[in-house]
């Protein structure tokens, strides 16, 4: 099956900026760091953004999109419903932050948003559980994009502490949270392969390639969490490294799962779209 790109980077582009504030916000609610600054909640919003301008790129006519989104059940309607409705959230912490409100106030908007985030990472994999796609029918799959956005995330939230300059306790931090993300993203990505498997198996377009490629990066998103936990001072590097590999494995996955999309065959071996 052909990978539908733009839905991929969709996918890894919004997943990223939702973690990014998830992590971030975490590290406060822990009193790990300081509440997710204007750099990062202003990254965050644009990715999210950005992403859910690609999610409609893979149409041949664009304004088709506004046809999908007149059924509300369906996975394109609940999608862009998070994507508003998070980017709103983002923008109104942006402002609460900017006017210096209340912490009470700054903390439940931002706890919101790391829920709606990681909720909707979750979400982006769901859509694609169909009966008709017998390799996807697995809860596996949308724990798999869960997890490698978060791998993703975490490292794009490791390279801002350390471009912000923050603590030594903040980057260390920040450099545990790579090292859950990027473990997190293996076992979630592991189960989902060896759910699919046997698609896997039989797969001879690049599928194979593609999970090598997914391991190998989480491998080094953990590593370079572990690094930059211990040695702060060159969290800058471990945190570049990391994105670029957080990056590299959402991608994997995803045009894994593409690649092995296989329709249920008929009788006479015939692919029944």
């Amino acid at each position: 099956m052909e990978i539908q790109w733009a839905l991929v980077l969709f996918t890894v582009v919004s997943g990223a900026g939702a973690w990014l504030f998830a992590f971030s916000m975490l590290g406060s609610l822990l009193k790990k760091d300081a509440a997710p600054s204007k750099m990062e909640t202003i990254t965050a919003f644009v990715l999210v953004a950005v992403g859910g301008c690609m999610s409609v790129m893979h149409l041949s006519h664009v304004d088709r999109i506004l046809e999908a989104l007149n059924h509300p059940t369906s996975g394109i309607f609940i999608e862009a419903a998070m994507i508003g409705v998070l980017c709103v959230i983002l923008a109104v912490y942006f402002v609460l932050l900017a006017r210096n409100s209340s912490e009470k106030a700054r903390t439940a908007v931002g706890v919101l948003g790391l829920l709606v985030g990681m909720v909707f990472t979750y979400a982006c994999g769901s859509s694609y559980l169909m009966e008709a796609r017998p390799a996807w029918q697995t809860v596996t799959l949308p724990l798999a994009y869960f997890g490698t956005a978060a791998s993703a995330g975490a490292g794009l939230n490791l390279l801002l502490k350390a471009v912000q300059k923050r603590d030594e306790q903040a980057v260390s931090f920040a450099g545990l949270m790579a090292v859950v993300g990027g473990a997190l993203g293996a076992v979630l990505a592991a189960a989902f392969c060896i759910a699919a498997g046997p698609y896997v198996a039989a797969a001879d377009n690049g599928a194979v390639a593609w999970v090598i490629a997914l391991f190998a990066a989480l491998a080094a998103v953990v590593v370079c969490g572990a690094v930059a936990l211990k040695q702060p001072k060159n969290a800058l590097a471990m945190g570049a490294i990391a994105l670029v590999a957080g990056v590299v494995a959402a991608i994997a996955l995803r045009a894994a799962m593409w690649l092995i999309g296989t329709p249920f065959m008929d009788f006479f071996l015939m692919a029944l779209e």
